[in-house]
């Protein structure tokens, strides 16, 4: 049993060591998955080079475009910004005529209130006189 578990632990060794990869000077491992790169692949220094040149492009054409995304979004928080002080503006506009004419509406309920009450005086003294007549008489 022992001998069985022996060829069995080194042949394991042996498989382990026959899977392991390595790849060739002036190769780098890329692809694969996991830590070991599984199933990955060895290519050329230069391809890697034109990778990582590739990669850096692309990654250009990415921050281009999150700048222009950007400036879209400002462009249009601007315009959204300018259009609510217009309307703001145009609220405010509103509530001054509302404000205006409503103090026209007082000054006249004012002067109407001043010649009734100009009135009420004014008939008072003539029933004040006419009483005064009145009893003179």
């Amino acid at each position: 049993m022992k001998k069985i578990s022996t060829i069995l632990t080194a042949g394991i060794f042996t498989m382990l060591s026959a899977t392991a990869f390595a790849c060739p000077q002036g190769t780098t491992l890329t692809g694969g998955t996991g830590a070991n790169h599984k199933s990955g692949t060895c290519i050329t220094v230069s391809k890697d080079t034109k990778h990582q040149a590739h990669v850096a492009q692309h990654a250009a054409k990415v921050a281009n475009h999150d700048a222009k995304a950007a400036k879209h979004d400002a462009k249009k928080a601007d315009q959204l910004a300018h259009s609510k002080s217009l309307k703001d503006e145009k609220m405010v506009k509103q509530d001054a005529a509302k404000a205006h004419k409503m103090a026209q509406q007082a000054n006249k309920e004012a002067k109407t209130s001043e010649v009734a009450t100009k009135a009420k005086v004014d008939t008072h003294k003539i029933a004040t006189e006419q009483h005064k007549a009145a009893i003179k008489s």
